[in-house]
């Protein structure tokens, strides 16, 4: 039937306001196209505006000076591998964002199987893989790369991750079905799977996951977990994604997400855009750790974007709420003792499903010596806990992050650690999505502090340590 209603001479009843407006914004498209003088410009011009929209919707996220537009890739100055639409670079992790200005034609819409599988290639397949050959480029570390102007682009650090983003101009009928049938994915330890979206799904993302870590933590979770799970809409996977953090659990082989999930999502953006009631933030992963310790660490280790602390940010974003209770009350804990005694304190966790942990000093003690006991600490606790990695943080006494570290190694059976750690207590090593922590044993409150300090318990580690 008609999408429009004839109510009365004069007015018409629209029941679906989206098919208005989706075909206001399409139609334009056939009109202009239809004069052969002018289709290349209005082809150039599309392509141009999704480019644009990508550009300063990441930049608004990441800030203007981690975001290049129109960047080429070189092997030698004459050589060139490639060229990037949109380029982010955040510490060691990189988007590398390609816009395709291609849409379905009317004779795919109309459910012709082969040219559906035809417009796929032009308008995605060949995205990815432009996308694709430019991040093995930026992998191998062996490329140079200018921005629009020529300048070259300085890269501060090694590049560990490289998220390939494939983004359309207009809205694509069935894009995440499509995509999941016919994109032919290569991933390395490197270069992550593809997010395939239209420029209305990367507005949302990136009005709702307005910093850094929220955007790639959501980038690499879609794409650690995105095979097993079915969804129509990208917006689907957001609204989960805001209510519930996009962590699936190895125990299910698919899952399939309703599309009311976008329900609080829809009124978030009507809210934000439209002044309308509502939530601006759907109640989840973002408003819990609005108001505790962990929510300014992970803003503190935004501001500061080197790769040890962006891996741990992005750790700690995957982490269920029983975690974050327990790390919000201990920081509280450390940074009230060391502010009444002036101290160091200190607290662990242990995460058993990524084979790593953290362990958070409160140390108001000069660089050089902070950074000698949060190493020593975390090296032990690495080995007491057989992890093939290990994280620290030190905090001055007002919860503010100093600086980070990472030890990531093998984990090798040591004598001399066997000695070194055999009064230690051991971390309770659960999945981070329910995990809390416990002490191993009782010690007593006039024993020597396992720290090593020489002090006793009762005045080191008694009320500090949810390790011990």
């Amino acid at each position: 039937g008609a999408p429009l209603l004839r109510a009365q001479p004069g007015e018409y009843l629209l029941l679906q306001q989206y098919s208005l407006c989706e075909a206001l914004y399409e139609s334009p498209f056939y009109w202009l196209c239809s004069d052969e003088n002018y289709a290349p410009t209005a082809l150039s011009n599309r392509g141009r505006f999704t480019e644009t929209i990508a550009f300063e919707r990441l930049s608004k996220v990441f800030g203007s000076k981690h975001v290049f537009a129109n960047v080429d890739i070189w092997r030698t100055k004459g050589e060139k591998l490639g060229e990037i639409d949109v380029l982010v670079i955040f510490g060691d992790r990189a988007i590398v964002l390609q816009a395709k200005s291609k849409k379905l034609t009317l004779e795919a819409r109309k459910g012709n199987d082969q040219q559906l599988k035809d417009d796929f290639k032009k308008a995605i397949q060949s995205s990815y893989d432009q996308a694709y050959s430019c991040a093995v480029a930026l992998a191998s570390g062996n490329a140079n790369l200018t921005d629009a102007s020529g300048k070259p682009i300085t890269l501060q650090y090694p590049v560990s991750r490289i998220y390939p983003v494939c983004i359309v101009a207009d809205h694509y009928p069935a894009l995440s079905f499509q995509a999941r049938e016919f994109l032919r994915v290569q991933t390395t330890d490197q270069i992550a799977a593809p997010l395939v979206a239209d420029v209305f799904a990367l507005d949302a993302i990136t009005e709702m996951l307005e910093t850094p870590l929220w955007l790639l933590s959501y980038l690499e979770l879609r794409a650690r977990f995105g095979h097993r799970l079915f969804i129509s809409h990208e917006l689907t996977l957001l609204g989960f994604h805001l209510r519930r953090n996009l962590w699936i659990s190895s125990e299910f082989d698919m899952v399939a997400l309703e599309d009311d999930l976008s329900a609080d999502l829809d009124i978030a953006m009507a809210a934000r855009r439209e002044g309308l009631p509502g939530r601006r933030t759907p109640e989840g992963i973002i408003t819990r750790l609005r108001s505790t310790k962990l929510g300014r660490i992970i803003a503190d280790i935004e501001n500061l974007p080197e790769p040890t602390t962006i891996n741990l940010g992005l750790l700690l974003l995957t982490i269920g709420e029983d975690t974050i209770k327990t790390l919000d009350k201990g920081i509280r804990q450390i940074t009230a003792a060391t502010k009444r005694d002036g101290q160091k304190h200190d607290i662990t966790v242990g995460f058993s499903t990524e084979s790593t942990g953290l362990t958070i000093h409160c140390n108001p003690a000069p660089w050089y010596d902070a950074r000698a006991a949060i190493e020593q600490h975390c090296r032990v606790r690495k080995y007491l806990e057989k992890a093939n990695q290990w994280f620290g943080l030190v905090l001055n006494p007002d919860g503010a992050l100093r600086f980070g570290l990472k030890l990531e190694f093998p984990w090798t059976k040591d004598p001399k650690m066997e000695v070194m750690t055999q009064n230690w207590p051991r971390v309770t090593m659960r999945p981070a999505s329910v995990m809390g922590t416990r002490k191993a044993r009782k010690i007593g409150r006039n024993e020597p502090c396992p720290c090593g300090s020489g002090k006793k318990y009762k005045h080191c580690h008694l009320q500090t340590d949810f390790t011990g």
